[in-house]
């Protein structure tokens, strides 16, 4: 029996409609449950190459992973991002000018690929060796049209339904009366406690918690932990997530100690993340649907290197005392030399490893990054 035109045309529509959901689904199957994204803000490819070089050739963690690429940074506005338009860009996938978090240039409000996450029920966390309202954090979790407005920052952070969050100054979580910064009479860090959360200021409370919802806001010196314990301590907690989990790292302080001219400072920086990358390679072999990513926010100081063959013979010669080793790197005889005092274009390396680490081998720009990682997480929505 022969079918009218108008019955053709429905059958036709309906499997147009059965074909483009199938390609939908297709589109965002998972190949990940959970990722790691590490942000060493002011990680140029000299940074890097300088503290393979100063432990005597041997790779980092982060240059063992398996894929690697290069991205561009420029800003919406201009050739050279600040941290608030390059941590957008990572966190949302989109451009945005210079000093705005995570809004357009014209002001609307972009979702982040950590609250995509959460949308799809995964828990979420940040850790930084900055304080959690500076640029690169407040970039996943909060949206502003000026990265001073660090009272608003910290109020969205507090709300943000993080799981953790760990980093450094408490200022803009209390009043002025307890001896914070907010002129509002709040007490975060109270808020946060009856909601739940932990708060905790120490390396040894941190280590002693067990609470699943944790806040770390700690001071510089002894008491501090390194960023391979923060991110431990984070890892424990959203390693039960059976939806798995987001989690942002960042190394602020490869960015202060690169302004500054402070090459033994960033390589120790450099250190510190890498030790982090490490463990966090060491929980993804344990749990293969993790994806980790490093890379970095736009690149510091200008470093050059002159002489690079100096430069390998010297970090040889010098291995073995990592002291000596950085200071024969600084000597004019190593060819080393700072080209700015600021940010620069520099595209900046990117490295991956796990379920599609392949996608992040080549050119790219930092938008494709966190497309790239929704895409591989299964997150249809993003970007917006």
């Amino acid at each position: 029996m022969s079918r009218s035109p108008s019955a053709r045309w429905l059958v036709v529509l309906v499997v147009a409609l059965l074909s483009l959901g199938v390609a939908a689904l297709a589109r965002a199957a998972p190949l990940a449950d959970s990722a790691i994204l590490f942000i060493g803000d002011g990680m140029g490819p000299v940074q890097i190459m300088v503290a393979r070089e100063a432990r005597a050739g041997e790779p980092l963690a982060m240059e063992k992973m398996p894929f690697s690429g290069l991205a561009t940074t420029h800003s919406a506005d201009q050739p050279v991002t600040d941290s608030a338009a390059a941590a957008t860009a990572l966190a949302t996938g989109h451009k945005t000018n210079n000093g705005m978090i995570s809004v357009a240039p014209d002001g609307r409000r972009l979702l982040t690929i950590l609250e995509a996450c959460q949308a799809m029920y995964k828990s979420t966390g940040i850790v930084t060796t900055d304080a959690p309202h500076g640029a690169t954090p407040a970039a996943f979790a909060s949206h502003v049209k000026n990265r001073g407005a660090s009272s608003e920052i910290a109020l969205q952070l507090a709300r943000s339904r993080l799981s953790v969050m760990l980093g450094f100054s408490r200022d803009w979580f209390l009043p002025e009366s307890a001896g914070g910064k907010r002129t509002d009479g709040r007490n975060l860090i109270s808020d946060l406690r009856r909601a739940g959360y932990d708060v905790v200021f120490t390396k040894e409370a941190l280590s002693s918690t067990k609470n699943k919802l944790l806040i770390g806001l700690f001071d510089d010196g002894p008491r501090a932990p390194a960023l391979a314990d923060m991110v431990t301590a984070a890892l424990d907690r959203l390693r039960t997530d059976p939806d798995g989990f987001f989690l942002i790292a960042e190394a602020a302080r490869i960015d202060w100690k690169c302004h500054d001219h402070d090459l033994p400072g960033a390589l120790r920086d450099v250190w510190e993340l890498d030790r982090a990358v490490a463990a966090a390679l060491d929980f993804a072999r344990e749990h293969p649907h993790t994806l980790v990513v490093v890379t970095a926010d736009h690149e510091t100081g200008g470093l050059m290197v002159e002489d690079s063959e100096r430069l390998r013979q010297l970090g040889r010669k010098e291995g073995e005392a990592r002291e000596a080793a950085i200071a024969a790197l600084l000597s004019k005889r190593a060819g080393l030399r700072w080209g700015a005092k600021g940010h620069t274009a520099t595209p900046v390396r990117v490295f991956a490893f796990g379920p599609g680490a392949e996608r992040f081998a080549g050119e790219m720009d930092n938008t494709d990054i966190p497309k790239r990682i929704a895409e591989i997480l299964g997150l249809a929505e993003f970007p917006q």
